[in-house]
């Protein structure tokens, strides 16, 4: 069954992204123009040369352009997908106005339980029906999206080949617009794994998954390359964990980079592996502000963000709800422990992902054959 996000998030959501569609292009275009106005004009006085004005065209106009179209895009994107979910939180309450009606008024029992039967499959099927067409359209436009972008991100990635030939303004510049590019692409990827996850179009390939190379990789590509300080404790002899090694990994760098999200930029993140009641147990440990009691279940909802509106901390809210099911799908389960270390101002949180063992459950064999 999919998640369906509640009103105020969809909301929360789409008014982010309408002050996101302007205010970054509007920002990035105003920073342009000024650092190319202070260095030609100001600094070297040299005039409105042709040279001046190509930049002011490339860094000021042409990049914000490109930036706002795809946020338009993803704007109508959440758009779509508000509404998808709006007609299904509607079929629900007209689903069960209907059973309480027929439950009033049909007198027979064997009537009333036929004639529910009969409403309850036929609103089942709409249901899915509906949730499969949102997914399809959500998979749809977010295709349609790759393509524009990716010829942005490539046509930055040419500029910036010749980077060192600009201005320290312009190499500033274009070092933002390709962040927020690869920002734009990163989670026009999340949305669509977390279609293809809500279709069930995830293979799972199980198999026994060597935990402690598996963790450094996924720390040192996540949290090393950020210049995050970080450590590993894994204890020797650990047994194999039975799961699918590329999904695994995925979830380790959503948690890893949710707990750099959080964290003080020179706070330490924990990373440890153990054994622990015949399962294997991997622990992300953060300094970040914690998770209250009342979001501990709630943060693994799609969309769903502690802090609500605070737009400081970068994200979407599909990371941990994305870990959470791709965890669920192999058997294993995640849950967050709040505060993590005894301190007021940074209380931290701990996640937790529990995987079977390799080997402990006589049927893996057939379950691997299944997937």
């Amino acid at each position: 069954m999919s998640f369906v996000p509640t009103l105020s998030t969809q909301v929360s959501a789409t008014r982010a992204l309408r002050v996101v569609r302007w205010l970054l292009p509007l920002s990035l275009a105003a920073i342009a123009i000024f650092f190319e106005w202070s260095e030609h004009i100001t600094l070297e006085e040299e005039g409105l040369t042709p040279g001046f004005l190509g930049e002011i065209a490339l860094f000021g106009l042409l990049g914000p352009i490109a930036v706002a179209i795809t946020l338009a895009w993803l704007s109508r994107l959440l758009a779509a997908y508000q509404a998808a979910s709006d007609e299904l939180a509607a079929a629900n309450r007209g689903l069960e106005v209907a059973v309480a009606d027929r439950t009033s008024h049909l007198r027979s029992a064997t009537e009333q339980l036929a004639a529910a039967n009969a409403e309850l499959a036929e609103a089942n099927d709409e249901l899915r029906q509906l949730d499969r067409m949102k997914s399809e359209f959500v998979s749809l436009v977010s295709h349609q999206l790759r393509a524009p972008l990716t010829n942005i991100i490539g046509a930055l990635e040419l500029v910036s080949q010749d980077a060192d030939r600009l201005p320290a303004a312009s190499q500033r510049t274009l070092q933002i617009l390709t962040l927020e590019s690869h920002r734009l692409s990163h989670l026009i990827r999340t949305i669509l794994e977390v279609s293809r996850l809500e279709a069930g179009r995830v293979t799972l390939r199980l198999g026994p998954v060597a935990v402690e190379p598996l963790l450094a990789r996924a720390g040192a590509s996540t949290l090393a390359e950020a210049d995050r300080r970080w450590s590993l404790v894994v204890p020797a002899g650990l047994p194999p964990a039975w799961a699918d090694e590329l999904l695994v990994e995925e979830v380790v760098r959503n948690l890893l980079e949710n707990a750099g999200r959080y964290s003080p930029p020179d706070a330490p993140i924990d990373v440890a592996a153990r054994v622990v009641d015949g399962s294997i147990e991997i622990s992300i440990v953060d300094h970040g502000p914690g998770v209250p009691p009342d979001e501990r279940d709630l943060i693994f909802r799609s969309f769903h963000r502690v802090g609500g509106d605070d737009t400081t901390v970068a994200g979407y809210g599909l990371g941990l709800y994305f870990a959470d099911k791709l965890t669920r799908a192999q058997h294993g389960t995640i849950h967050v422990e709040s505060p993590a270390w005894p301190d007021n101002e940074s209380p931290g949180s701990r996640f937790v992902v529990t995987l079977p063992i390799a080997g402990a459950d006589p049927d893996e064999g057939d379950a691997a054959e299944g997937a």
